[in-house]
């Protein structure tokens, strides 16, 4: 324990490693010895020969020992905290720019840089970050001034299709989860009268009527809007009506369909390997061009990479890199062999006609053929389903 007080303490007030050269160096220290200059850590090297180690203020007072015991004396090392100081003490610039950063950094991260939303799929991201500024979240903005409660109750009054959202502030980042809600179908009371109508054309398959009448019958062929099952019910011995909520299940035979050219060349764009970089910077927003360079390509593509200055996940600076890499390219056609060609055309007609099907809808039987017109070659899919085809429809509009 004495021993690492002891360095610790020759550190703080800082020493100096010596090599004395001479004949007499056993003078050399005892003389040292008795005008109290402490040597420590004395080690021979070679014959007239050692190195010790000194504080600064007894080597001020050595060189009158040496000249007079006739040994040489040199500094080696320089060690401890005093050195330390004066070797930076002449980088005022970088010692000043180390502490301005480190303020800065304290500054900035009093700020919102960055708004994350998640989420939202039919809500527009823009339309979100506006509704936010209006509440006072926005790059910018002082963290100790956002009121994330009170926000969050607004934007839940302001935007009728918000079922839940999250604002929490990370570092110089706000993280913004929302839950939509669902699209409702409109449903028509029980209470009144409809009828049950066809939402598109079909054959009909079957039909249960649980209230009201059947309208159509099994192998009907039916057009969309036609009545399926008749909220007017007829009294019996009377040539009037009564009116019910008509409700039942109506299967239908439907058909979905598309088409896709057949193509036989395709054109493809292949880098050549030259590519052009700028560089640039952007400031709080303001983008600073470091490095601008004439594209000298006739053809060319671009991709751009932006890196923020960040500090772990969550502390977002308002300092952005950015690089735009423009690539020079050549545009040739390839052809295609007519069997990879009709598989290709035949793939995305059935994937267009498939992405038309209902969720609820059962598909029974797919076809996919080829036409040829005015010497174009184009594939058709065409998939028939079973689905429910009625719909609830008051009576009379109302």
């Amino acid at each position: 324990m004495k021993f690492l007080l002891f360095r610790l303490w020759n550190y703080l007030r800082g020493y100096v490693i010596i090599i004395v050269e001479g004949f007499f160096i056993e003078k050399f220290i005892n003389i040292c010895a008795r005008r109290r200059i402490h040597l420590w850590d004395v080690r021979i090297q070679r014959e007239r020969r050692v190195t010790a180690r000194v504080s600064i203020s007894g080597f001020r007072l050595i060189r009158p020992v040496a000249r007079k015991t006739g040994c040489r004396v040199r500094l080696l090392k320089k060690r401890g905290l005093p050195f330390v100081f004066s070797k930076y003490r002449r980088r005022k610039a970088f010692f000043a720019g180390a502490v301005l950063f480190v303020v800065l950094i304290n500054v900035l991260a009093s700020f919102v840089w960055s708004i994350e939303i998640t989420g939202n799929e039919k809500l527009d991201t823009v339309f979100l970050e506006n509704v936010l500024a209006a509440n006072g979240i926005k790059t910018g903005a002082l963290k100790y001034r956002i009121d994330t409660r009170r926000a969050v109750d607004r934007m839940m009054l302001e935007i009728d299709r918000l079922s839940w959202i999250s604002i929490n502030i990370k570092g110089t980042k706000v993280k913004v989860q929302v839950r939509e809600r669902e699209d409702i179908p409109e449903i028509v009371p029980r209470h009144i009268p409809c009828d049950i109508i066809a939402r598109k054309d079909g054959i009909i398959r079957q039909v249960i009527a649980k209230e009201g009448i059947e309208a159509v019958a099994e192998g009907d062929t039916v057009k969309k809007g036609q009545v399926l099952i008749s909220g007017r019910v007829p009294v019996k011995g009377e040539e009037q009506y009564r009116l019910v909520h008509a409700m039942g299940t109506v299967r239908a035979r439907t058909w979905y369909e598309d088409e896709a050219p057949v193509i036989f060349t395709r054109t493809e764009t292949l880098r050549t390997g030259r590519v052009i970089r700028d560089h640039s910077l952007v400031l709080f927003s303001k983008e600073l061009d470091l490095i601008r360079r004439k594209v000298g390509f006739s053809e060319y593509i671009t991709d751009e990479a932006r890196k923020k200055l960040t500090i772990g996940n969550d502390l977002v600076f308002p300092f952005e890199w950015v690089t735009v890499n423009y690539y020079e390219v050549a545009t040739i056609e390839a052809h295609i062999r007519e069997e990879d060609a009709r598989e290709t055309a035949a793939r995305e007609a059935y994937e267009k006609a498939l992405g038309r099907v209902p969720e609820e809808a059962e598909i029974v039987n797919e076809n996919v053929y080829f036409t040829e017109q005015d010497g174009k070659l184009t594939a058709r899919a065409v998939l028939e389903c079973i689905e429910n085809i009625g719909i609830p429809s008051r009576i009379g509009g109302n």
